[in-house]
């Protein structure tokens, strides 16, 4: 064998030892004639280091893409004037490698009432037309709390023409969209704990219910603490507004309920929602009609991570699995994965001495015979996901 022929077959042994490097590296690698779907959570790589919260994956054409609350997350995190752009958009190729596009609704000034927040956005394609949700404030012109609206585009990067521009939808937060089989459009939204989240008719191109608002589910039980003169006790909330000061929280879900999120499988309605009782986790309910009755599932939660400040704060014992990482794990969404299976996605995070900042997490969720959602996570080391045999 001469030198050139020999520094030609090492040239090439190396090449291909480059290439398989390169195909392994991805998010999908092929062994043994099967394709493998490989991913660990938390998700950051391209997503502001300053977290996402309540994140939302879909999928539309050949790339995937996410939604979610931007920084900052919280009144306390608005220094120096930054408030929240507003509705941002995120995209991927592999679900792994994330690439910020733009703010596809953008933060009104102050004489608008979107000016504030920006909390759990949702993108939703109903019709052939896109919808980016938006629950947003502006205290100063009379909507304090939270206030749902919207907005509509043909494209899924926009542009966006806000419905909801003169006054929101309705009181409450976390809107969502379902589009039932008849081609009626539901909005399913949170309205605080005597009415839960709640559901109406929607007609998108004017932004009005068609139907009277009905509460869905509500949170569970609690005992208030009272004054000697049989008055409820008065706290301040996380956004300094008095709320009542409970006594005891009876179950998981009890301090309270939201983000909703509606899917159909066989029949069945299941209302997918959040409570951060003992930390952050996601439950569910059921129905057999898009307008009820909804029952949540007695095995309530299915996916999540509790904290033990907050078992501990709240009364309750810690059950969680002291292996796993995150403290907080939910706000939901559920969307069709890689291997054509639904999967949920939702923010996890894992507490640091510094900070704790929200990141995406996604696993792949199934029914079992009874249709109860069934999930191996929230999952926090490498997962291979099959994609065809």
């Amino acid at each position: 064998m001469n030198k050139l022929n020999f520094k030609t077959i090492i040239s090439s042994v190396i090449f291909i030892s480059m290439l398989v490097g390169c195909k392994e590296s991805h998010s999908q690698t092929t062994n043994n004639n099967k394709d493998y779907f490989s991913y660990q959570n938390p998700i950051k790589n391209g997503i502001d280091p300053k977290g996402l919260r309540d994140c939302q994956v879909f999928r539309d054409g050949d790339s995937w893409y996410m939604t979610g609350t931007s920084y900052p997350h919280w009144g306390r995190q608005e220094t120096k004037g930054e408030l929240n752009k507003g509705v941002a958009l995120y995209k991927s190729k592999d679900l792994n490698n994330w690439e910020f596009i733009k703010y596809i609704v953008k933060a009104g000034d102050k004489n608008k009432w979107y000016h504030r927040r920006f909390w759990a956005p949702e993108i939703q394609k109903v019709k052939g037309k896109y919808y980016a949700l938006f629950n947003c404030n502006n205290d100063e012109l009379g909507f304090p709390g939270q206030h749902p609206g919207y907005a509509v585009s043909d494209h899924i990067e926009g542009p966006y023409k806000i419905v909801t521009e003169k006054k929101p939808l309705c009181d409450g937060n976390d809107l969502t969209f379902f589009e039932d089989k008849d081609g009626k459009v539901w909005a399913f939204w949170n309205r605080g704990r005597e009415f839960g989240i709640g559901f109406a008719q929607i007609d998108l191109a004017t932004g009005t219910f068609l139907t009277e608002p009905k509460s869905a589910i509500k949170p569970s039980p609690v005992d208030y603490d009272y004054d000697k003169n049989g008055e409820v006790l008065k706290v301040p909330g996380y956004d300094g507004r008095l709320i009542p000061k409970v006594k005891k929280y009876h179950d998981w879900d009890a301090i309270g309920i939201e983000g909703a999120y509606v899917i159909e499988n066989n029949g069945t309605y299941y209302l997918f929602y959040s409570s951060w009782t003992r930390g952050y986790e996601i439950g569910y309910a059921t129905a057999t009609n898009i307008q009820g009755p909804w029952v949540k599932n007695e095995r309530n939660p299915f996916y999540g991570a509790q904290s033990k400040q907050a078992c501990k704060k709240n009364g309750f014992e810690y059950t969680g699995d002291p292996k796993n990482p995150f403290n907080q794990v939910g706000h939901n969404a559920i969307f069709k994965g890689p291997d054509g299976r639904y999967w949920l996605s939702c923010h996890g995070i894992i507490p640091s001495k510094n900070d704790e900042k929200p990141f995406l997490v996604i696993d792949p969720i199934w029914f079992d015979e009874q249709g109860r959602v069934q999930s191996n996570g929230p999952t926090y080391t490498e997962q291979k996901v099959i994609l065809n045999k």
